[in-house]
């Protein structure tokens, strides 16, 4: 891919999520694993197919909502029905909570759209003029990389309730994606529904583009030959490689991520999939652009600045049985600095013969920066990652990795 192309907007971004994410899937032996129908798949050479459609009565669905976009709440919620959307291929499934019901309701037209680098988060390719591109994370009860994709009331609760609250974040490089709307159905137990993902970042600034983070080191299955989007941005902008990239491309992923852990006690997963790069019209980086707040919540540090807790399930101290200190290593060591911070580590040294110690040794300043009180949330001297065993359900176990810290 070239890094003209990326001013195509939506288009770009959906053919990115696709198929520029070669290499990028080698952080863990269940990474590339799915259990998805291959043409469902990001990608499958199909360029899109239909989620089926259901009119439910609107007293039969509950309803989730951080200050939605008005033309998406009409598109989908009535006074009478909701817009109730089914991955096709669930729709055909058997063993599915509440299906049955589903199948007795009336239909509706279905919507059309494309898988990205998430297979149940789709982007809508064709929809009614009044009514803007966005995205729907579904209901997928397969097994994709490791863990088993249904989407229960819960998460779909505190994927609302992650960004009604980052609304309130006040951080330049910092912006996010909004989950929005949220939908469920199964009065009777485990409900399970989806989830309405803007694609105009908050807040707004005009004229702006996201490239997936893991699409600025990844190769291109479509285009071989094109170097990384990341080498090509520093060529156009002739920038020194190890600044560049600490300064514009790392330092801003893990101050977001600090301000958020410190200040709302919400651990984003901010690893490559689920960080976006926004540049404006010249390619040159502005933001940081969060999606999925589905997270782990430490509730001593909201309760320690004043907020509350309006998460369900997923409370570090109550709904894990493994410590504080645990949880900030997964997703911060490992999520962040083995499964992104790693990846642009090795650009830097394929393609400009960096210092590895010199590059860590700048990340590893900020950080202390940024979190000058780690020593109380993270382990001293060693990392913890998930074992290498498939637990039931999605049930895990953390391990020691018995290794000191790389990016911290």
């Amino acid at each position: 891919m070239k890094l003209d192309d990326i001013s195509h907007g939506n288009q770009a971004l959906l053919f990115m999520e696709r198929y520029v994410d070669e290499g990028a899937r080698t952080y863990s032996p269940f990474a590339a694993k799915t259990e998805d129908s291959p043409k469902y798949q990001p990608r499958s050479n199909c360029p899109s197919f239909e989620l089926i459609t259901i009119n439910v009565p609107r007293d039969e669905v509950s309803v989730f909502q951080a200050d939605p976009l008005k033309s998406l709440w009409d598109f989908y919620v009535d006074s009478e029905r909701v817009r109730f959307m089914v991955h096709p291929e669930i729709w055909s499934s058997d063993g599915i909570d509440h299906l049955a019901e589903l199948h007795d309701l009336p239909r509706g037209t279905p919507i059309e759209v494309a898988p990205t680098s998430s297979t149940r988060t789709v982007l809508t390719t064709d929809r009614p003029t009044n009514v803007p591109a966005h995205f729907i994370k579904l209901h997928y009860p397969r097994r994709i990389s490791r863990f088993n994709r249904r989407f229960r009331q819960k998460n779909i609760n505190n994927s609302i309730e992650g960004s009604r609250d980052v609304a309130s974040v006040q951080f330049g490089k910092f912006a996010y994606l909004p989950d929005s709307l949220g939908f469920t159905y199964g009065n009777g137990g485990n409900p399970w529904g989806f989830l309405i993902r803007e694609a105009t970042p908050r807040p707004y600034q005009p004229k702006r583009f996201l490239i997936p983070y893991f699409s600025l080191y990844a190769r291109d299955l479509k285009h071989p030959g094109d170097v990384p989007l990341l080498v090509q941005m520093i060529e156009r902008f002739d920038a020194e490689p190890h600044s560049f990239v600490i300064e514009e491309i790392i330092i801003p992923v893990l101050e977001c991520w600090a301000k958020i852990a410190r200040e709302r006690g919400i651990l984003m997963e901010s690893h490559g999939q689920n960080v976006l790069l926004e540049v404006d019209e010249d390619f040159r980086p502005h933001r940081v652009v969060h999606r999925d707040f589905d997270c782990w919540i430490d509730p001593d540090a909201r309760r320690h600045n004043g907020l509350e807790i309006p998460f369900v399930g997923s409370l570090i101290g109550f709904d894990t049985e493994y410590p504080k200190e645990q949880h900030y290593s997964l997703i911060y060591d490992r999520f962040i600095g083995n499964e992104l911070f790693d990846y642009l580590l090795d650009l830097l040294k394929r393609f400009y013969g960096a210092n590895e110690e010199r590059v860590r040794s700048r990340v590893i300043e900020a950080f202390q920066r940024s979190f000058p009180d780690s020593h109380k949330f993270f382990p001293a001297h060693t990392m913890f990652y998930f074992s290498d065993e498939l637990l039931p359900g999605n049930d895990f176990k953390l391990v020691d990795m018995k290794c000191l810290p790389e990016w911290r």
